[in-house]
């Protein structure tokens, strides 16, 4: 068994839905964006959006950092919507999962217990077996995250990888209609120029690529980040045996098919109760999947293919 899974991509690329998946099963311990928890050990290093140069401390530090969170739950997590060989079952089923995944809830419980107040916080050992859960196999789905997934994909060859890749137009779709719905877009647009020009204080040979910097729309800017954090992992991860390319519209079309190939991939037990869960979710996505190309406007789906076509990944779409 890996000594823990590590899912990367995108947001609004199937990242969700990946995670789900492996929650299905019983013997896994899955945690959504730890890093986005201000207390979490993860959320201490420096941003892994970009490739950075990494200090001789970070390797101990990371494996710490990775040891705490596999014992602990947080805000952003499914807490107890399904049965798990670590968690008291009884426990879960009086309403243990709705104590811990509720803010209010952990929050009026603070005073007596004051680690619920905290947006991450080590499992209880009234909620699950401390042992059990130290057996449970990980999983980590941390977004934008190129520079750690590059990292462990050298330096942890017992830990899988698991990238999952939307198609930009997808991608592009799915951020203006949702995400950026609710964001201020002129702060969008100058984070995602920022984010670039780091990119090239450490890569410069991304600058050709990128051209005026300064020019992009805030939709430019967004996918050509898709590309280089895309490319990154993949191009390390290529030819590695830790390494596990999934691509969203695959997912789609083949849930069972690709589903059964991720639990091979984790070792994980494969039931009729999981393949009913997973054709279940995957009903309405096809739709989803394939809705791009008739909602983006034409100029826009001339930029996701002009990005697209001079990158290696365009053969996946093929």
């Amino acid at each position: 068994m890996s000594d823990y899974i590590l899912i990367v991509g995108q947001g609004r690329s199937g990242t969700n839905w990946l995670l789900d998946l492996l929650d299905l099963s019983p013997d896994t311990h899955c945690r959504n964006e730890p890093n986005e928890l201000e207390n979490s050990p993860l959320a201490q290093f420096p941003s892994p959006t970009v490739r950075y140069p990494l200090d001789d401390s970070f390797p101990s530090e990371w494996d710490q950092a990775v040891a705490s969170v596999s014992l602990s739950m947080g805000d952003r997590d499914r807490i107890g919507t399904r049965r798990k060989s670590h968690i008291y079952e009884p426990v879960r089923r009086l309403g243990g999962g709705l104590i811990l995944g509720k803010r209010r809830v952990r929050q009026f419980l603070s005073p007596v217990f004051p680690w619920l107040g905290q947006p991450e916080w080590f499992v209880p050992w009234w909620f699950a077996h401390p042992d059990a859960l130290k057996q449970a196999l990980t999983v980590l789905k941390i977004n934008m995250a190129p520079a750690w997934a590059d990292w462990v994909l050298r330096n942890r060859p017992t830990v899988l990888v698991i990238h999952i890749v939307r198609h930009p137009g997808g991608f592009l779709n799915s951020m203006s209609r949702r995400y950026w719905a609710d964001q201020d877009i002129t702060v969008v647009k100058q984070n995602n120029r920022e984010r670039l020009r780091q990119i090239i204080n450490y890569e410069p040979e991304w600058a050709e690529r990128f051209g005026d910097i300064d020019a992009m729309s805030v939709e430019e800017s967004e996918l050509w980040y898709w590309r280089y954090a895309s490319e990154t992992i993949h191009t390390t991860g290529e030819g590695r045996a830790n390494y596990v390319q999934l691509v969203y519209e695959d997912l789609v079309a083949n849930p069972i098919e690709v589903a059964k190939h991720v639990y091979d991939k984790c070792h994980l037990s494969w039931t009729k109760d999981i393949e009913a869960e997973i054709a279940k979710s995957a009903s309405s996505s096809t739709a989803i999947a394939t809705a791009w190309y008739k909602k983006l406007e034409p100029e826009q789906i001339e930029l996701v293919e002009r990005i697209l076509d001079s990158s290696p990944l365009s053969q996946w779409w093929e």
